[in-house]
C-alpha cells in the first residue's frame, strides 16, 4: 500500500521532510520577506512621486540606507541632467541626517566625510561610467547607476555598516529602487513643471482677461472721442463756414447799405420839410436801417471768433468794424478785471453797443468814438462816446417825447432803453469828454447788483 503526500508536501512542494530540505525553507522563506518588506519601501518611496522630484530623492536615499543597515548612503544627479531637480546631490550620515552641499536648507556637511563617498560623488557628477562610479566606492560600497532612456543620469550608493554583510538581495533591491527612481524623479519633473505651467497659464488667462477688459474699455473711449472728434470736426466746419459768411456780409453787404444809408441821410438832410421827396427819403431811411439791424442780427448769429477769444471786449471790436466807417478812428477800453457776464446780459449789451455806434457814425459827425467797459464786482457798465456835435440835452428830450409820439428818428435810443431794462439795467445820456455825446448802460455783473438803483435816467 502506497502512503499519499503529508500536508506538509502539499503546503510547501517538498519532496521530503528531511533537515536539509527544511533548512533550505527557511532560508528561502527568510530571503523572500526580506525581498517583500524592501520591494515594500521602494513602492512607498516611489509614490511621493506627485511631492516633487526632491521629496521623491529623499525618500530613495532613506530606502537604500535602510535596506543595507548601511553607515553612509548618498543619491546624486549628473551634470546637465534633470537640471530643474535642486538638491542635486543629498548624503545621510551615520546618525540618519540628511546633508547636501546646496539647493536646500539640510543640515550641514560633517567634516572628515570618507573619501570613498567624497569619490562616488565626483565620479557621478563627473558623468563617469557605471563600472568607474562602482569602482570609486570601494569594496564597502553597493553603488547602481540611474537610468533614464538608456542614458545614466547619475548614481545611488550605500556603504554597509560594520558587521552588515551585504548580499544579492541588496544589490538588487538597489537595482530595482534605482531603475524606478529614474522614471520617478523623471516624471516628477514632468508633474512639477505641469504644474507650474498650469499655474502660468491660469496667471496669463486672468492676465490677458484684464487686458481685454482694459482694451475693452479703451476701445469704448476711443469709439466715444473718434464721434467727438467727428462732431467737432463738422462743427469746425460748420463755424469755419458762418464766420466766412459773416465777413461776406460785414464787407460787401452791409457795407453798401450803410454807404445807401449815409448817402440817403444827406440827402434827406439837404431837402426842405415842404419838399414833395421828403417822405420817400424819410422811408428809404428807415428802411435802411431796418436792413442794416436785420443785417446785424444775421451776423451776430454768424460770427464765430476764429481764435476762439469770446470775450465782450473782443465781440465789441468786431462791432466796431462793423460799424464804425473807415472815415473814423475807433477804440475799445477795458477797466477793471474783465469777467463774463450772463449770455442775455452780453447780448443786449453787444445789441446796444451796435446800436450806439451806427448812431454816432450816422449822426455825430465826429471823426471817432470810443468804447469803455468797467467791471466792477457787481456790476458792468458800457460807455459808448464820441467826438461829434451832438448835444445830450436833445437826446434826452426826444427819448422822453417818445410818449407823445414816435417818429422814426427816435427808435434807436427807445430800442437801447429797452434792452437795458429787460436785463435789469439803466441808460443813461450824458456829454462826452471829448465834446460829443456818450450813451452809459450799466448792468447787473458777478455781484448781481440790481444796476437801476444807480440812479434814474438823466
Amino acid at each position: 500500500m502506497t502512503e499519499g503526500p503529508t500536508d506538509l508536501d502539499s503546503l510547501l512542494g517538498l519532496r521530503s521532510v528531511k533537515r536539509s530540505f527544511f533548512d533550505q525553507y527557511r532560508a528561502a522563506e527568510s530571503r523572500l520577506r526580506r525581498s517583500m518588506h524592501a520591494l515594500d519601501r521602494v513602492s512607498g518611496a516611489l509614490v511621493r512621486t506627485a511631492e516633487g522630484p526632491e521629496e521623491l530623492m529623499l525618500s530613495v536615499l532613506k530606502v537604500a540606507y535602510d535596506q543595507l543597515d548601511a553607515e553612509w548612503a548618498l543619491v546624486a544627479l549628473r551634470d546637465g541632467q534633470l537640471p530643474s531637480v535642486e538638491p542635486r546631490h543629498v548624503i545621510v550620515d551615520p546618525e540618519g541626517r540628511f546633508v547636501a552641499f546646496e539647493g536646500r536648507d539640510l543640515a550641514p556637511v560633517p567634516e572628515g566625510l570618507p573619501k570613498d563617498v567624497v569619490n562616488v560623488l565626483l565620479a557621478v557628477l563627473r558623468g563617469g561610467r557605471s563600472a568607474e562610479v562602482a569602482d570609486a566606492g570601494g569594496p564597502e560600497a553597493v553603488t547602481v547607476p540611474l537610468i533614464l532612456h538608456g542614458g545614466v543620469i547619475g548614481g545611488l550608493a550605500s556603504w554597509r555598516h560594520p558587521g552588515r554583510q551585504a548580499d544579492d538581495i541588496d544589490t538588487v533591491v538597489l537595482r530595482i529602487l534605482a531603475a524606478q527612481a529614474a522614471v520617478a524623479l523623471h516624471n516628477s519633473v514632468l508633474f512639477r513643471d505641469k504644474e507650474m505651467l498650469l499655474a502660468r497659464a491660469e496667471e496669463a488667462y486672468e492676465e490677458a482677461r484684464g487686458h481685454v477688459v482694459e482694451l475693452s474699455r479703451r476701445n469704448s473711449e476711443l469709439e466715444i472721442a473718434h464721434r467727438e472728434l467727428d462732431a467737432a470736426h463738422r462743427q469746425r466746419i460748420l463755424d469755419v463756414e458762418r464766420s466766412r459768411m459773416a465777413r461776406e456780409l460785414h464787407d460787401s453787404v452791409s457795407q453798401l447799405v450803410l454807404g445807401a444809408g449815409m448817402h440817403l441821410q444827406l440827402g434827406l438832410d439837404a431837402v426842405g420839410d415842404a419838399d414833395r421827396q421828403r417822405p420817400l427819403l424819410e422811408k428809404a431811411v428807415h428802411l435802411t436801417d431796418q436792413a442794416v439791424d436785420q443785417l446785424r442780427s444775421v451776423i451776430y448769429a454768424l460770427r464765430t471768433i476764429d481764435d476762439g477769444d469770446g470775450r465782450l471786449s473782443r465781440l465789441i471790436e468786431d462791432l466796431c468794424r462793423l460799424h464804425v466807417p473807415s472815415t473814423m478812428s475807433s477804440e475799445v477800453r477795458v477797466l477793471g478785471d474783465e469777467v463774463p457776464t450772463t449770455p442775455g446780459i452780453e447780448h443786449e449789451l453787444l445789441r446796444i453797443a451796435g446800436e450806439a455806434l451806427s448812431n454816432a457814425a450816422r449822426h455825430s459827425r465826429g471823426s471817432g468814438v470810443v468804447v469803455t467797459l468797467d467791471f466792477g464786482d457787481e456790476a458792468v457798465a458800457l460807455t459808448v462816446e464820441d467826438d461829434g456835435v451832438g448835444r445830450p440835452q436833445d437826446l434826452r428830450g426826444l427819448l422822453e417825447a417818445v410818449r407823445t409820439g414816435s417818429p422814426e428818428e427816435r427808435h434807436g435810443l427807445v430800442n437801447m432803453r429797452e434792452r437795458a431794462e429787460m436785463v435789469g439795467g439803466v441808460l443813461r445820456i450824458s456829454g462826452s469828454d471829448a465834446g460829443g455825446v456818450a450813451i452809459t448802460v450799466v448792468a447787473p455783473g458777478v455781484g448781481g447788483l440790481d444796476a437801476a438803483a444807480r440812479g434814474p435816467v438823466r
